[in-house]
């Protein structure tokens, strides 16, 4: 018996072969086939040699370990990190993953909702967000599509081919939605579907105005890779209503805060740990910061390892970015720190908007304390963005060199 290693550019094509593997009980990793240099150097180094590999010449070279691959049969390991961030792959398996359709299985029924869930694949099915929809869809007995989500404005968006019956599902990025409502039909193809799960990054106010006006059948979720996707739920009458966005846990799913407002994780569909050997403690430290009300719901604040530090002092970089987002003057904003030799790092907005309006950004960040206030403003045309629609931190540090 030998693992599989998918590495298909094709979305469709990916996703067949995975779970192809997956059913016939081999190990997989899923691969994301963009890796370039250090990026796939790293998982040449992890992935075990004699897996075989589909879609990639390149051969593995990682040691596995001593049980390799006869008792890791129906694990899949899923990607997180690279593109700056170093590659991982956290281990999943049948059980982890039909545990978190089951999850939002049972929060949709509670509203009513059918059990039988249809599935729109619209990201990379080598990201979490892109691979459980099908997931989902296999196994409340749905059927399930795969989209090219990059939804341009000069092209007509693509049909789907779902029965009306069931729960249709689509699980978008916030750049994926924006560019969707800006488009002649994107309002009308949004309401073919009871739910819009829409995560991965944080929502602009702009855009949450957008959903509030239109009341769309937006969930805002909470997850990660780590717990299978979707962990939580912001259902779309509290967006409706203006109230704070705060997301209940999907049921099995426990919350908490450590003394340091991270959030934690407790779930069945927490994954295992990080491959090869790194166990995932229960509960899981996510890395995000927030805070849980007796309720069990949560409010995200924003990353804890995004914290900037300018002389000395600490900069939350989403503060900022929201203050921005609040004049209306640009329509997204990435706040990051590059590295200075007097500051250690300055801290930068890369914006969509007008050059024009530099000044009167300036004037709003005023109110903030003088170390969070940009020193640099870099204007682009639309954000740059990864595979999965989230912004591309490495090309918006090169823009901003």
């Amino acid at each position: 018996m030998s693992a599989v290693a998918v590495f298909h550019a094709d979305h469709a094509a990916h996703l067949r072969e995975a779970l192809r593997a997956h059913d016939a009980g081999l190990p997989v990793f899923l691969g994301n086939p963009h890796w370039v240099g250090a990026d796939r150097d790293e998982a040449a180094r992890q992935i075990p040699r004699g897996t075989t590999l589909l879609g990639a010449d390149w051969e593995p070279r990682g040691l596995g370990t001593c049980d390799w691959p006869r008792n890791w049969r129906g694990r899949v390991m899923i990607p997180t990190g690279g593109t700056g961030g170093k590659v991982k792959f956290v281990i999943h398996s049948a059980d982890t993953l039909r545990a978190a359709a089951h999850g939002l299985r049972d929060a949709l029924v509670a509203r009513g909702l059918s059990p039988v869930l249809h599935g729109v694949t619209c990201t990379p099915p080598w990201h979490v967000s892109g691979f459980l929809p099908a997931v989902r869809a296999r196994v409340t007995g749905g059927r399930h599509v795969v989209l090219d989500g990059r939804f341009p404005a000069d092209a007509a968006l693509p049909g789907v081919d779902l029965p009306a019956d069931g729960t249709r599902i689509v699980s978008l990025v916030p750049t994926q939605l924006t560019r969707l409502l800006a488009h002649a039909s994107g309002e009308a193809w949004l309401r073919g579907f009871p739910v819009v799960l829409l995560g991965g990054a944080a929502v602009p106010a702009p855009l949450l105005a957008e959903i509030r006006a239109r009341r769309l059948p937006v969930f805002l979720t909470y997850g990660a890779t780590e717990t299978a996707a979707a962990c939580a739920l912001c259902p779309p009458e509290k967006i409706w209503a203006g109230e704070a966005v705060r997301g209940a846990p999907l049921p099995g799913v426990r919350l908490a805060t450590t003394g340091e407002g991270v959030i934690t994780v407790d779930a069945p569909s927490l994954g295992f740990g990080v491959w090869p050997d790194g166990p995932l403690a229960r509960p899981w430290t996510s890395g995000d910061r927030g805070d849980v009300a007796a309720d069990g719901s949560v409010r995200i604040a924003g990353r804890a390892d995004r914290v900037i530090v300018t002389g000395g002092e600490k900069v939350d970089p989403a503060r900022v970015e929201q203050t921005l987002l609040a004049t209306g003057l640009v329509s997204e904003a990435l706040v990051i720190g590059l590295a200075d030799a007097t500051w250690g790092e300055v801290v930068t907005a890369c914006v969509v908007g007008e050059p024009a309006a530099e000044a009167a950004l300036r004037q709003a960040c005023e109110g903030l304390e003088p170390a969070a206030r940009p020193r640099r403003y870099v204007f682009v045309p639309s954000m740059p963005t990864n595979a999965s629609g989230k912004p591309d931190r490495a090309a918006i540090a090169k823009l901003t060199a």
